[in-house]
């Protein structure tokens, strides 16, 4: 059944701009009653001024007595082949809305707008100007005061709008209109690091993203994410992994640190359009300050120096600062951000739709769970909190939204190399340190090969590695609750585990690994990587996940059927 808004009110009373704001917001489509009366008067050879469209519309009342309207909207619904909702601008007399009333296979709904005649008469004289001679009610479309008083008692929603603005006056409708989901649908995936980053996440991420509407990504660029996909080998810094791969909207959360000549040139690298990117107008803006500012940081704990802390920091200290910026004063990202509110980019807008549209979202979080600047070993931190709770802030997602927590943990957890040259400096604690070729020789690998890989994705610095710390792994399970394990780097417990396409097919030693993970987390080991494609490898062999889930994120939620 097709729903109809039927929207009446006096002139000035916001109208037009709430029939706009349903059709960007919720993708209503409009029928514009004096666009047609236009079209009509050109047909006819007639004057298409105001009095003559009025007078116009007075004489298909008196001919169909008020039914040309209804009749007109009726043909127009037949002739779409789609069943958006309509939102019609504007019904001007009672018996206009009457023969609404009996039309078959719609549900119709009357909003009836209202204010003072100050009111009125002081928004005439504001957006028109120019046009504010004469009486106030000999411009507006209603002529009999018995109408008014019948709309008044006839609308399923009366709003007063010298009480509201436009978007409150939306949100009341949108209530009535039932576009708001409920707070128990749960459609939100997400996907953090269990240790301390480069636990493989962008290809996990990558690998799940080809089976969600909408990729949420958080953090900044002093996260590099590298995907090996079959259009080749790619580090995503600011886009969510995958997203050159998918056709899921991508949305940039309030809570990101931007570098803006970086998140173009990504932009450019994955041919993304404004049609699918979407990027919050509170995300805060790197500048070359920024960087310059971390540089001590570099030395003294290895971090990436991307500036994403210091300008994190600036945000808060500097809300009264001149040279602060945000995505929506950047023009570049003008585009992906919108030029005024309500922004087309804001997550929040974009977020409601997806609830309500029982889309499915994949939340992509940056770094792990022990580089937390909370939960870490402090200083050895980031600037931020990595686990979910601040991923979920960062994006602006209620924890009661979440379907899946899916964390991500490799048998060798990392840190970046120590700062170079800065004698007595380490880039954090690693209980079990060992060397990449003890890795590589205990699991039959190459030592050449291993070390070759093992660089990080923003910085190339070579890293640090150590054997398992089941104490940190509790940790992170403790403060993320995961309803999935995710075990990346098989192939560093065994090689043989390379080959494998199935669970079984894994060595006993894996197996055994996969088994403790699971008492320990009290939540099963869903997905297993088993060894990361690169292009000198050879050949685009993307076999690389044994897939355990017993649920799917491609499967259609239980209200989506």
């Amino acid at each position: 059944m097709r729903q109809i808004v039927i929207l009446t009110g006096r002139l000035y009373t916001g109208k037009s701009g709430l029939a706009k704001l349903l059709e960007r917001e919720f993708a209503y489509e409009i029928f514009k009653v004096s666009n047609y009366l236009k079209s009509l008067a050109n047909q006819r050879g007639l004057k298409n001024d105001r009095e003559s469209l009025q007078n116009l519309g007075f004489d298909l009342d008196n001919d169909t007595n008020g039914e040309w309207l209804s009749r007109e909207v009726q043909r127009h619904i037949c002739a779409e082949e789609t069943l958006r909702p309509l939102v019609i601008d504007s019904v001007v007399n009672k018996r206009q809305l009457e023969h609404f009333r009996y039309l078959d296979g719609v549900e119709v709904v009357h909003v009836h707008l209202y204010a003072g005649r100050v009111e009125l008469e002081g928004r005439r004289n504001f957006r028109d100007p120019e046009n504010n001679t004469g009486d106030y009610f000999d411009l507006d479309n209603i002529k009999c005061e018995q109408d008014i008083l019948y709309f008044k008692h006839d609308a399923d929603v009366r709003i007063n709008t010298s009480r509201t603005d436009e978007l409150d006056t939306l949100v009341r409708v949108a209530g009535r209109l039932g576009l708001y989901s409920s707070p128990d649908i749960r459609c939100v995936d997400v996907l953090i690091g269990g240790q301390y980053g480069s636990e493989g996440k962008g290809h996990v991420a990558a690998y799940l993203a080809k089976d969600y509407d909408v990729l949420v990504r958080v953090g900044g660029p002093n996260a590099g994410h590298t995907v090996s996909s079959s259009s080749g080998l790619y580090t995503y810094h600011h886009l969510p992994s995958g997203s050159k791969d998918t056709n899921a909207r991508l949305l940039l959360g309030p809570g990101m640190t931007i570098h803006v000549k970086t998140l173009l040139k990504e932009i450019r690298d994955c041919n993304i359009g404004p049609d699918r990117l979407f990027i919050d107008p509170q995300a805060m803006i790197i500048d070359d300050a920024d960087k310059e500012s971390e540089k001590n940081l570099v030395t003294s704990i290895a971090s990436t120096g991307q500036g994403s802390g210091a300008a994190q920091a600036r945000r808060i200290t500097g809300r009264h600062a001149s040279g602060l910026k945000l995505a929506k004063d950047i023009d570049d990202l003008r585009p992906y951000v919108g030029s005024g509110p309500p922004y087309r980019g804001a997550t929040l807008n974009q977020l409601e739709m997806a609830y309500f549209q029982r889309k499915l979202i994949l939340l992509e979080g940056t770094q792990g769970s022990g580089l937390s600047i909370f939960h870490g070993a402090y200083p050895y931190v980031t600037s931020r909190d990595t686990n979910v709770g601040g991923c979920l802030a960062e994006a602006g997602i209620s924890p009661n939204r979440i379907r899946r927590t899916l964390m991500v943990v490799r048998p060798t957890p990392i840190r970046v190399g120590n700062p170079d040259g800065a004698e007595g400096y380490t880039s954090g604690p690693l209980k079990h340190e060992v060397t990449f070729e003890e890795v590589a020789k205990s699991a039959g690998l190459e030592p050449a090969e291993v070390k070759g890989y093992e660089r990080t994705s923003t910085t190339k610095r070579a890293r640090r590695v150590s054997w398992f710390e089941w104490d940190q792994f509790r940790r992170a399970c403790a403060l993320n609750a995961p309803t999935d394990i995710v075990l990346t780097f098989a192939d560093y417990i065994d090689n043989k585990n390379r080959n494998a396409r199935r669970f079984e097919q894994l060595s006993q030693d894996t197996i055994k690994f996969v088994e403790e993970l699971e008492r320990i987390a009290q939540a099963p080991v869903s997905l297993i990587n088993t060894r990361f494609v690169r292009p000198e490898d050879g050949g685009i062999d993307l076999r690389t996940v044994i897939d355990r889930r017993n649920w799917n994120s491609f499967s259609k939620l239980e209200d989506r059927k």
